[in-house]
């Protein structure tokens, strides 16, 4: 009977150790003929795969980001009845933090662990209801994908602006002792410029914030810069403006990607993939009429890498003008699966 009841000790534990995992990637990988791809608009509309619109957030100002959870789905932004909190397929949840109830709201990233929300809401990061302060953020602005989890630590990136000449710094900020301690990410030199707009972050301790210093694309990698290579010969400016960057990384099967754009000789953009710091040119049948081109955010699920890009064509309307033409395209792997046109694109998440 002892043995018995110790292997049933056995099993309870290990259901409770499966069941209270933490969430880095989805709960089961679906196969992909069974995923769906959800993409969010700034007014807070949600398109599938098809190009159809699935719905419209009730009572959205604006959308910031959308992220997914096994089934579920969640968007950050800002609500008409001016609360903070987040929308969870579909629905407004508001958090009742009532000591900051009385401002007004614009949750700018989200993130999920196990049953945790993380909002970022100036100048706080919200964990469900707990309020967590940023140290020293008189003058952060936060990334596009600014906020990051794993395994239940919190991780914030953004730039710390500086009045007149001074350079910017890109800077990250993580949990310590109740609050969010800054870390001024390294530049090459201190003339030099820094600019953090997305970061991701895996097995706990680790990150890797993607922006661009001075003139380069680059990434941090556990805030350890890396400068990224350039395919093209690009004049640099006069001022202090980057001819490459990086706007969305993530860690797959042991590797690093990071994506973006570099400038061609004419300073045309063009969307870039770095896989490991090795750069290449994602490539579509339309590519010869390219005018020009980015790659805005990156997803891995399961074995497979998604990426968004913008691709600009010149064309001719029907009655001879000269026009332009964008393309919004979202890649698994190397194939293009989805275009859509016509919409204002904030990110992508896949369910």
């Amino acid at each position: 009977m002892r043995t018995v009841n110790f292997y049933l000790l056995l099993i309870i534990s290990a259901l409770f150790l499966l069941t209270s995992c933490e969430h880095d990637e989805p709960n089961q990988v679906k196969r992909r003929g069974e995923r769906q791809i959800y993409v969010l608009t700034s007014e807070g509309h949600i398109y599938d795969l098809m190009g159809d619109r699935i719905m419209e957030l009730p009572n959205c100002e604006y959308a910031s980001e959308i992220i997914s959870d096994g089934d579920d789905y969640f968007v950050s932004g800002k609500s008409t009845k001016d609360k903070v909190g987040y929308w969870k397929n579909g629905k407004w949840n508001t958090l009742h933090i009532d000591f900051i109830d009385n401002v007004s709201h614009e949750t700018q990233g989200i993130a999920k662990w196990d049953y945790y929300i993380y909002l970022f809401d100036y100048p706080y990061i919200l964990k469900n209801s707990g309020i967590f302060p940023l140290d020293d953020c008189e003058y952060f602005s936060p990334s596009s994908q600014c906020i990051a989890v794993s395994n239940g630590k919190c991780y914030l990136a953004g730039v710390e602006w500086h009045e007149g000449d001074e350079p910017n710094d890109a800077v990250l900020y993580y949990e310590h002792k109740g609050r969010y301690a800054k870390a001024v990410l390294p530049k090459p030199g201190p003339d030099v410029s820094g600019h953090a707009t997305t970061i991701y972050a895996y097995d706990a301790d680790h990150t890797i914030v993607g922006g661009h210093v001075g003139t380069e694309p680059c990434i941090w990698v556990d805030q350890v810069l890396q400068i990224l290579p350039r395919t093209f010969n690009a004049p640099f400016y006069d001022a202090d403006v980057p001819v490459g960057h990086v706007s969305s990384t993530t860690y797959l099967n042991g590797h690093i990607y990071a994506c973006g754009y570099e400038e061609d000789e004419d300073h045309n953009m063009h969307a870039i993939l770095w896989v490991d710091g090795v750069p290449q040119h994602p490539m579509t049948p339309r590519q010869q009429n390219v005018r020009w081109s980015f790659a805005e955010e990156l997803i891995a699920y399961g074995d497979d890498l998604y990426m968004l890009t913008f691709e600009c064509y010149d064309t001719v309307s029907s009655d001879g003008e000269n026009d332009t033409e964008i393309d919004i395209l979202i890649w698994m792997n190397d194939r293009v699966i989805a275009k859509y046109n016509g919409i204002d694109i904030v990110n992508f998440t896949v369910v």
